[in-house]
């Protein structure tokens, strides 16, 4: 049912858009989430090895860091690692080193920091529920670690969060962490303190004081949009994702879209307006309703919701900042584990 309500909207989105290619190219992508679910669903028994399995993927990741660490710092001109980026202005590319307070941020195998710390973090929480073998205390410090040494401010925020809410009863040791972080900043150089603080003041004028950045724009947009009460969408392929700016979509020049510096980038890094505005607000819904689907067509016990409200809220909060929701590296770290928890036997005797 659900399926097929987001298909109408699809299907209208679809025939809204202003090139045909454009719309195939995002549209596979809006189907790339159903489809880790429906992978998920055929293999809903099988949470033991898919625990076991990002368990040990990002216990590798976490050592291949080290290994980028040293190469990086031995010879930091171009790596494997980098992000590639091509600029058409100059007609070159770039390639760029995820470098912040003069740390390289970590990215192991998966080549994003942000990708590092969600599979950190639901490595973490996974662990925490489903494992409870002789090295689950080392397992969980290692991507404690991880997770910050992603420095992807959202997800170690996101991180803390959780942390906080699952034991509230000891919020009182989380006092050390306004110490701890004032001693790292006692002891760092001054001129990484520079960076931190240039970084820091840049961050509060991008999102808070000024809102001059490519992301705050896209959501001007969709507030525009739903100001204007856009009930099926511009169409796929218009507004947000890398066809729109291969295809030069004549929606952002409508809109007056600034991109700030951020000119290079092939998405706005923000999917909430990609899919709002796109789809429009009922399309949109639909669509989250149908990632959200599992959780409505079953019973599902409270111990059990906890965790996947862990899956989707890092999922769902990431998005705010990211295109995670279409990225299958992302998906398949969340994503994927939401039939198995739904449907582990284990589970019904807690």
């Amino acid at each position: 049912m659900f399926l097929l309500i987001y298909g109408l909207f699809f299907i209208i989105a679809f025939s809204r858009s202003y090139n045909y290619r454009a719309a195939l190219e995002d549209g596979i992508r809006y189907f790339f989430p159903v489809a880790v679910i429906l992978y998920g669903y055929y293999n809903k028994h099988k949470l033991n090895l898919f625990v076991g399995f990002i368990i040990v993927f990002a216990l590798i990741n976490f050592v291949v860091q080290f290994k980028n660490y040293y190469h990086y710092y031995i010879d930091p001109e171009r790596q494997w690692f980098y992000s590639r980026f091509f600029v058409e202005s100059e007609n070159r590319m770039i390639y760029w080193p995820p470098v912040i307070f003069g740390l390289l941020r970590a990215t192991g195998l998966v080549v994003f920091f942000g990708a590092f710390g969600i599979l950190n973090f639901v490595a973490f929480w996974l662990t925490h529920y489903y494992y409870h073998g002789k090295y689950r205390k080392l397992c969980l410090t290692i991507f404690t670690i991880g997770v910050f040494m992603s420095t992807s401010f959202k997800t170690i925020g996101f991180f803390l969060l959780t942390l906080a809410i699952k034991y509230y009863n000891k919020l009182k040791y989380f006092l050390i962490v306004p110490v701890l972080l004032a001693l790292i900043y006692l002891l760092m150089g001054s001129s990484m303190r520079n960076d931190l603080e240039k970084s820091i003041e840049i961050r509060l004028k991008l999102y808070v004081i000024e809102g001059n950045s490519a992301r705050s724009e896209s959501y001007r947009v969709m507030a525009k949009e739903f100001k204007d009460f856009n009930l099926i969408g511009k169409g796929i392929g218009v507004f947000g994702g890398p066809a729109s700016t291969k295809y030069k979509s004549p929606y952002y020049d409508e809109v007056n879209f600034n991109w700030y510096d951020t000119t290079y980038i092939a998405t706005t890094d923000t999917y909430y307006p990609h899919l709002f505005v796109e789809m429009g607000i009922l399309g949109g819904l639909s669509y989250l309703s149908l990632i959200l689907s599992p959780v409505f067509l079953r019973i599902i016990k409270k111990r059990k919701l906890k965790i996947l409200a862990l899956v989707y809220g890092m999922l769902f909060f990431d998005a705010l900042f990211t295109f995670s929701i279409n990225n299958l590296v992302m998906l398949t770290m969340t994503l994927l584990f939401v039939y198995p928890i739904i449907y582990d036997k284990k589970e019904e005797h807690h």
